[in-house]
């Protein structure tokens, strides 16, 4: 399961051997349920990890209301941005929506490998341009865009999660209520047929 980590690493930078071999040593396998969670609010965020196999979401409590801010499937890296970078307590929980196992790097061992591998560096820029890229892509969406363009972004993007996630979360993923999603789902679904 760790090669699928080396694999995702190695698409932003050739990995040595002698950091191939670290990065495999440092990586701890951990199994969520479904419900579980893998962050709280008010905890700091110590790890950065890829999804294996499964799904999480991220979200934060405003005005006791939950809003969806990442839905994170296969590939993707689960970590709360800004705790993980000032290593202080957060206000986002993540949450496993299905058995979700994680390859985990603690932050001290990543830490320690942009001092002991340079080109470990190459491979932490890139994934923070491609989290600041997509990041970026989903706030021009929510700003600019209709509700039915939002929600063909969605598709285009997490094909899969319409039959993962329940709808409420989409909504407030996509800024909008969850009536609001209900209508454009089925406007849209009828113009394809």
């Amino acid at each position: 399961m760790i090669e699928a980590l080396l694999e995702r690493l190695n698409k932003f930078h050739p990995l040595s051997t002698e950091l191939t071999e670290r990065i495999s040593s440092a990586t701890k396998m951990v199994t969520y349920q479904a419900g579980d969670y893998i962050l709280k609010e008010g905890q700091v965020c110590n790890k950065a990890c890829l999804v294996i196999k499964g799904l999480a979401r991220s979200y934060y409590i405003n005005e006791d209301k939950d809003i969806t801010s990442r839905f994170m499937d296969e590939g993707f890296i689960i970590t709360s941005w800004i705790s993980y970078y000032t290593q202080q307590p957060g206000n986002e929980f993540i949450e496993a929506l299905e058995e979700t196992t994680l390859a985990c790097i603690n932050y001290a061992d990543i830490q320690k490998m942009y001092i002991d591998f340079p080109e470990f560096n190459i491979v932490g820029r890139k994934q923070a341009e491609y989290g600041f890229f997509m990041a970026e892509q989903r706030t021009q969406i929510l700003r600019k865009h209709t509700a039915e363009e939002k929600y063909k972004f969605f598709l285009s993007n997490h094909p899969t999660l319409l039959q993962r996630v329940a709808l409420k979360h989409i909504a407030t993923y996509l800024g909008m209520n969850e009536e609001t999603l209900s209508r454009v789902r089925s406007k849209f679904h009828r113009k394809k047929d």
